[in-house]
């Protein structure tokens, strides 16, 4: 059995969609400062209540108050029927500190989807539950995430995502200036948004042309998984081999030289997919993506082994740092309205 995805150690890639998608989060990503992120407290206990706060009523006035105070819309989708629904009620919208947060930077909304969908759901499309949409002031559709997250994981998306009309603005009122536009790009690039980051990257890559800030070869990397998001994994190959042609001494290099393994590895070419995480090791044998490669030298070499002894199925998976669990338990439970 092939993993979902795979730790790209920056990058994370997903089976999706019927393609392989980039996740990039490089060391120049923003990040809220520590004292404004809501502090998780894990999953409560089963008889624990969700809170229940003061959510805005309907779509057009949430969207007005958002355009006024320049803040994300949030719009959690939930259904009664599903058991994920209730964990996420639970483990996020039941942590106290985690809701004030969301109420000081978003302007929420809570759509109840249990009898029927309702016209919101209808008008954006889903069929998940539960679903945390997020609107920029404007409007316009920032990013989807489809099922429970854990409070952790959650909390780490609203801050990443509450920075983006701050990212916006900034880049509006200096379009040529170099921070600005790898910002925004940048954290486009970390809600897997690679076209929408791309023609900030490129901005950025070109306000930086002989790579003093080192935003050029960052921003080159990332645009260089781009084609990932339609599951074009030739076109990544090729532009991650002319990054390592035009950035030879770069930084990121051992970071590219992982991605290509991982891009190897989610076409299943296991074999070629060694080999560049071996040309890391022995080129980086002290760097940090080299214990990735380590890693991931070792469960390929036990998927060629039972494909040498044939057996159907893979080896034990790896720890986590390898092979991350991309969803709580509760995903087990019912997301789809039932028949």
């Amino acid at each position: 059995m092939i993993p979902d995805s795979l730790d790209l150690g920056g990058f994370r890639v997903h089976r999706a969609l019927g393609g392989w998608l980039g996740l990039a989060v490089l060391a120049g990503a923003i990040a809220a400062p520590a004292a404004e992120a809501p502090k998780s407290q894990g999953q409560p206990k089963a008889e624990t209540p969700a809170i229940q706060p003061d959510w805005r009523k309907d779509l057009d006035s949430a969207l007005k108050e958002a355009a006024a105070s320049d803040r994300v819309v949030l719009i959690y989708f939930h259904a009664d029927w599903s058991q994920p629904c209730e964990w996420m009620s639970r483990g996020c919208f039941g942590n106290k500190p985690m809701v004030t947060f969301i109420f000081r930077h978003f302007v929420p909304l809570r759509v109840d989807d249990t009898k029927e969908a309702s016209p919101v759901s209808q008008r954006f499309g889903i069929r998940v539950y539960p679903s945390v949409l997020f609107l920029l002031p404007t409007g316009e559709t920032l990013h989807l995430a489809m099922g429970p997250r854990k409070p952790e994981e959650f909390a780490n998306l609203l801050n990443q995502v509450r920075l983006f009309p701050e990212l916006v603005r900034a880049q509006k009122k200096a379009p040529n200036d170099l921070e600005a536009n790898f910002a925004l790009g940048n954290a486009f690039a970390m809600l897997n948004q690679l076209r929408r980051a791309a023609p900030y990257l490129e901005r950025a890559a070109e306000l930086d042309p002989d790579n003093k800030h080192g935003r050029r070869s960052q921003a080159r990397l990332i645009l260089a998984m781009v084609p990932l998001e339609d599951g074009n994994a030739a076109a990544t190959l090729d532009n991650l081999a002319a990054y390592l042609l035009d950035f030879p001494d770069a930084p990121e290099v051992p970071t590219a030289m992982y991605y290509v393994g991982t891009v190897f590895y989610g076409e299943k070419r296991y074999g070629e997919a060694r080999e560049a995480f071996a040309e890391l090791q022995k080129r980086f044998p002290r760097h940090p993506m080299t214990y990735k490669a380590d890693k991931a030298v070792e469960y390929i070499d036990g998927l060629l082994r039972a494909a040498d002894d044939g057996q159907p199925k893979a080896p034990e998976p790896e720890p986590k740092h390898a092979l991350p669990e991309e969803e709580p338990p509760a995903t087990q439970g019912r997301m789809t309205k039932p028949e």
